[in-house]
């Protein structure tokens, strides 16, 4: 039997794995990839803590109502550390393609493009632009690296734009240049209407606050000056 386990063990080290599940964790995205739930962690261990600094009874109870509470506030900040990096994405990605543009008109391939851009952008799109610049330099096929992209990716409409140019025979500088005018546009009519958002938040804010001005200033006078004016 341990004559068997040691021959099966040797030959499993001798035979070549598969190079097919590495081609898959490098050309595509890793949606399937287990992730630790960190609002389910402090979840769990709520109960815990209030057990052992309170005891079984009163732990408990605490546990019923702090639980709730715990997980929406690490909810909450998760999902504002995601808001933020796709804020940074968004904002970087525009100046990030005119680089890459740059680099393909003077003749430079998609992956030496995306390489100098990713040098040149801080993170996290300069990290998401050196793996896509990675999955070029080894895929055969720079359409599986394109289909790969998540769609709602920061670089979803990058690979959009690739797929489009390769289907069309358009020059892919021209298409990603108009991909990053396109950005550039939406951007701005985002920022427009949340300005305008602000201002129709803050009218009701600013009315409460000359509000208590506007009664002890007008209102109030005009009253105290009538009850002199009436006759007893």
């Amino acid at each position: 039997m341990i004559a068997a386990l040691l021959a099966g063990v040797a030959v499993w080290c001798v035979v070549p794995a598969s190079a097919r599940p590495r081609a898959r964790r490098v050309l595509l995205p890793q949606t399937a990839s287990r992730r630790v739930d960190p609002a389910l962690v402090a979840s769990m261990l709520v109960p815990v803590a209030s057990v052992v600094v309170l005891g079984v009874v009163w732990g408990l109870a605490l546990s019923v109502v702090a639980v709730p509470v715990v997980r929406r506030m690490v909810g909450q900040l998760e999902s504002t550390s995601q808001q933020l990096r796709a804020a940074r994405i968004e904002a970087a990605l525009p100046g990030a393609l005119d680089l890459v543009v740059a680099a393909l008109s003077v003749g430079r391939p998609p992956v030496t493009a995306f390489a100098l851009a990713a040098d040149a952008t801080a993170a996290p799109l300069g990290d998401d632009l050196a793996v896509i610049a990675g999955r070029l330099a080894v895929a055969a096929d720079p359409d599986t690296v394109w289909h790969g992209v998540p769609p709602d990716s920061g670089l979803a409409a990058v690979a959009r734009a690739f797929r489009r140019a390769a289907a069309s025979g358009m020059p892919v500088s021209d298409v990603v240049r108009g991909v990053a005018d396109e950005l550039r546009r939406e951007r701005a009519a985002r920022m427009r209407e949340r300005s305008q958002r602000v201002g129709v938040r803050t009218a009701a804010p600013l009315g409460l606050c000359f509000l208590p001005a506007f009664f002890l200033i007008g209102i109030v006078p005009t009253v105290v000056a009538s009850f002199r004016g009436l006759s007893w």
